[in-house]
């Protein structure tokens, strides 16, 4: 697991802004779905939120620009060997990083089986550089 510290670093700054993102918008849905009276939507929307937070961020930022925010910070890229990152590597590899349990469990499988990384980036083909480590073509 090469760059553990500095991943975990990432995932830190990208949980704060996934958790604020996400409060924002539980809070504005909470108000609307209080004034519908809609009780059956107010018990569990919170988790669907989060899912779709979650996802959309990890995924839209990796794909885009093969960062997010925290591993802009941290000087870390994500991208398959040749480079490219697509938005079905991008929402593989971060399907764990809905919860922290099955996080861990990635992360330990990955650790387990001698992979260079988590599980899931072996399945998605993808690993996580530092950004000395990228080539640059002219």
């Amino acid at each position: 697991m090469e760059h553990f510290i500095l991943r975990a670093e990432a995932l830190i700054i990208d949980m704060i802004i996934v958790t604020l993102f996400t409060a924002l918008i539980n809070n504005i849905l909470y108000i609307l779905l209080s004034l519908i009276g809609n009780s059956i939507l107010l018990a569990g929307y919170a988790y669907v939120v989060l899912i779709i937070v979650t996802m959309a961020y990890f995924t839209f930022f990796e794909a885009k620009t093969n960062k997010t925010i925290g591993k802009r910070i941290t000087h870390l890229y994500v991208s398959d060997v040749e480079g490219y990152m697509t938005y079905k590597k991008a929402f593989i590899r971060n399907l764990t990083k809905l919860f922290w349990i099955p996080l861990i469990i990635d992360i330990l499988i990955g650790k387990i089986l001698n992979y260079p990384s988590r599980l899931f980036d072996k399945i998605a083909g993808t690993d996580v550089y530092k950004d000395d480590e990228l080539e640059l073509v002219d």
